[in-house]
């Protein structure tokens, strides 16, 4: 996909000059599939630029790809405090506003947009996500993002509430994978994105990105995860049987995150073991599923008989503030081991002590 770049629409700016044909075609598109909207189009839009700016958890972002970062959709969204009174809790992220231009649909770019509206979303603490798609263009796209039909009617809009649901955490299990829990759809639904907006460097210092660097996976990785992670890794121990290497959060028979150790000790003496991985999806983050997976692997290891876990983190500011709020540390001076686990020079290195 070519580059893409979100700009917050803001008043007198560049950005709302840009956005401004978007909302037109926007509101011309739903009207035409019946939006009853009493307000005139611009006096929509000019309210909607003048207020997103009194909230910090209400967003109006442009979208704009290519090399001329051309302007290709905005998306209209915000922490809901209670406009549908009754009919459903406060506190969702709502969508109120979303629109890809024609000739660039069915090219990726709404889902793109919908994962960093969503991240976003969750950062500022929604607690759901939800929507009130037209039936003609918006319901099949929401549909495909994982909304449900509610049932609930919104009398606003005239409109049904689609909505999104975290899971519960009550209701999720992190424990060792089993052989028994492989099967090709495991994965399913199961999304790794992630916006990179500050930087850790070694030396202590945090750096803010000019443009943020984003991560994205789709579920032609998942195969290989699951060929390599999982399938592999539980092979190996059933010829030489030890501790176990990979734990998994599970939603009934879907895995929503997961940690891999690696399948021997390192170091010298042998004495360390290595996280070498650990995922959980952007849906179910901020749910204390990394902790309750990080210390499995933590059992795992000290059950081994090792003294410490290494970790080789990238270098986003969110990953080490991670790491360090469970209780890993910069790891000393150990350049034997640094060869042994392949990490460069500007690789910050943790440790946690078993």
């Amino acid at each position: 996909m070519e580059d893409i770049i979100f700009t917050p629409i803001k008043r007198r700016s560049r950005a709302a000059r840009l956005a401004l044909p978007l909302w037109l075609a926007f509101r011309a598109e739903i009207q035409d599939n019946g939006d009853e909207n009493p307000v005139a189009p611009l006096a929509d839009f000019q309210r909607r630029v003048r207020i997103q700016v009194s909230r910090p958890d209400m967003h109006f972002d442009l979208l704009r790809v290519g090399k001329k970062k051309r302007p290709a959709g905005f998306a209209y969204y915000a922490i809901d405090k209670g406009t549908i009174g009754g009919r459903i809790d406060p506190g969702g992220g709502l969508f109120s506003g979303y629109y890809i231009a024609p000739e660039y649909r069915r090219q990726g770019y709404g889902r793109r947009m919908f994962l960093h509206c969503a991240e976003t979303l969750y950062r500022d603490g929604a607690a759901y996500l939800y929507c009130c798609p037209d039936p003609v263009t918006g319901e099949p796209f929401w549909r495909a993002m994982g909304f449900e039909d509610s049932g609930i009617f919104d009398p606003d809009d005239r409109l049904n509430i689609f909505m999104k649901k975290r899971p519960d955490s009550a209701g999720i299990e992190c424990r060792a994978m089993r052989r028994e829990d492989l099967h090709t759809h495991m994965m399913d639904g199961f999304e790794w994105y992630r916006e990179i907006t500050r930087e850790a460097r070694k030396n202590g210092r945090v750096v803010k990105l000019r443009r943020p660097k984003v991560e994205l996976t789709g579920a032609d990785d998942w195969d290989d995860v699951i060929k390599y992670w999982f399938i592999s890794p539980m092979a190996i121990r059933e010829y030489y049987p030890g501790y176990d290497l990979v734990f998994a959060a599970f939603d009934g028979d879907r895995v929503l995150g997961y940690a891999a150790l690696r399948d021997e000790p390192i170091g010298k003496g042998k004495d360390s073991t290595e996280l070498m991985r650990m995922f959980v999806s952007y849906d179910c983050r901020r749910m204390g599923l990394g902790k309750r997976l990080f210390l499995l692997c933590a059992a795992s290891a000290r059950a081994a008989g090792t003294r410490r876990m290494v970790i080789k983190p990238d270098s986003a500011a969110e990953t080490i503030a991670f790491y360090r709020a469970v209780g890993c540390v910069p790891m000393r001076a150990d350049e034997a081991l640094r060869k042994e686990i392949r990490a460069g020079k500007r690789d910050i290195l943790m440790e946690f002590t078993l």
